[in-house]
């Protein structure tokens, strides 16, 4: 079952993102240093992961 991605700090080193239009797949190599907590994120900026215009997926 895959989980929708919300942030950086959402995802893990050895994840793998997945987009479900083209099944482009990424695996996540270095964790977000900026994060802050697992409940909010302290990116001085939003961050998502998007391709064909549509949020990564967690495998």
């Amino acid at each position: 079952m895959a989980l929708k991605i919300v942030g950086c700090h959402d995802v893990k080193v050895g994840d793998i993102l997945e987009c479900p239009d083209c099944g482009l797949q990424l695996e996540v190599k270095s964790e977000c240093k900026e994060c802050g907590t697992e409940t909010s994120c302290g990116c001085a900026e939003d961050c998502d992961f998007s391709c064909c215009g549509t949020l990564l997926v967690k495998k």
